[in-house]
């Protein structure tokens, strides 16, 4: 049977199909894999699904600290009540506490560890980063690195690009330029990036990046005898170049540690923090309502201490969010009325991530397989 179809009409057929079971029909012939194994499939069946009105958010949080640190991840219908839709199977040894969650992007979440690692949950797929590269093998491991997670949609490519900082004797670090360099899936290495970066320090110990409009973001600052000048520093992962977007003059020299950079409801988006009883806090949002025009930073939000709340983690089209709370739950607010309902889903307070989730086969050709052995929760 699988021999009477053209493969026009297997490929239309397939479109239609999860990652899961096009696995399956993977194994059923040589001319069924050379369908569901094709760039051009893949590439369409991601397209296909990302356009579906279905839409799944993909949850991250994790429990306890250090060596007993536990990593938990699930996907979640997009509505106000979070649905749960599927429990995802983290097969991976638990990290320490330098365990980062880089990003996700089209069904891929970068992770950073021991290794830096690409994973698809829908196809348990992975790919193990080289952990040295042309620039550690002359200079040595760096005294600090900043990392960035996207998709390159001209060459239809995954790309990770690494901020390296070697030791400067200069007064201020702004004054050093960091080495950058570029892994790409579709070759498997690492190499060097020859448009520079500006002379600029990403927060070490607490970067966060977000991946909008085709670009990897970042807060980042310049040090000088008075203070900080903060900005947010922009890398096209097309053009591969960097670019500067400015933030709100209110947030300017504001202390680059307090402010984290997200999307939320697509648009790029600034979390200030602020502290009470020696504790932080979202004091308040900003959102770039119109992309690359600095002067559309619009505020949208303004919190309180008293209100116990912590990272937003989305923004609900009638103007709820969904954000965690102090008690380690995640909780749907709405700032008109100030009320807060909690969802009954936790974790510790700072370890959630929540992102758009795409089921897709990214991986499917490059990476390797990994045993899904589900781990108990309580």
């Amino acid at each position: 049977m699988s021999g009477c179809l053209p493969q026009e009409v297997l490929f239309n057929i397939f479109l239609k199909l999860s990652p899961k079971t096009l696995l399956l029909c993977s194994c059923v012939s040589k001319s069924w894999q050379s369908v569901v194994t094709s760039p051009i499939f893949i590439a369409a069946h991601l397209s296909r699904t990302s356009t579906l009105d279905k839409k799944c958010l993909l949850l991250r949080r994790c429990y306890g600290t250090g060596s007993t640190k536990k990593e938990r991840y699930s996907l979640h219908f997009d509505t106000q009540t979070l649905d749960l839709y599927l429990e995802l199977k983290f097969p991976f040894i638990n990290w320490n506490e330098n365990f980062k969650l880089v990003g996700i992007c089209n069904g891929l979440v970068c992770l950073s560890g021991l290794d830096i690692l690409l994973w698809n949950p829908s196809i348990q797929r992975v790919v193990a980063l080289p952990r040295t590269s042309d620039i550690t093998t002359i200079c040595g491991a760096p005294d600090n690195y900043a990392l960035g997670f996207g998709f390159d949609s001209r060459a239809n490519d995954y790309k990770v690009v690494r901020l390296l900082y070697f030791e400067d004797k200069t007064l201020f670090n702004y004054k050093r330029s960091p080495k950058v360099e570029l892994y790409e899936v579709r070759t498997g290495s690492w190499r060097v990036i020859g448009n520079k970066a500006p002379r600029c320090e990403i927060v070490q110990s607490e970067w966060r990046q977000a991946f909008v409009n085709g670009a990897v973001h970042w807060v980042a600052y310049r040090e000088n005898s008075t203070g900080y000048r903060c900005f947010i520093l922009r890398f096209d992962t097309v053009e591969e170049g960097f670019s500067i977007i400015a933030l709100p003059e209110c947030l300017v020299n504001h202390s680059p540690s307090d402010l984290k950079v997200a999307m939320l409801g697509g648009a790029l988006s600034i979390m200030v923090c602020g502290w009470h009883c020696f504790d932080t806090y979202v004091s308040s949002v900003w959102v770039l309502q119109k992309y690359n025009v600095p002067e559309s930073w619009t505020r949208l939000i303004i919190l309180d201490p008293s209100q116990e709340l912590g990272m937003v983690l989305g923004l609900g089209e009638n103007g709820e969010m969904l954000m965690a709370s102090k008690r380690g739950e995640v909780v749907l607010y709405e700032p008109e009325n100030k009320l807060m309902k909690g969802l009954g889903i936790y974790g510790a307070e700072d370890s959630f991530c929540l992102d758009t989730y795409v089921e897709s086969l990214a991986l499917l050709n490059e990476g390797k397989g990994i045993l899904e052995e589900a781990e108990v929760y309580n």
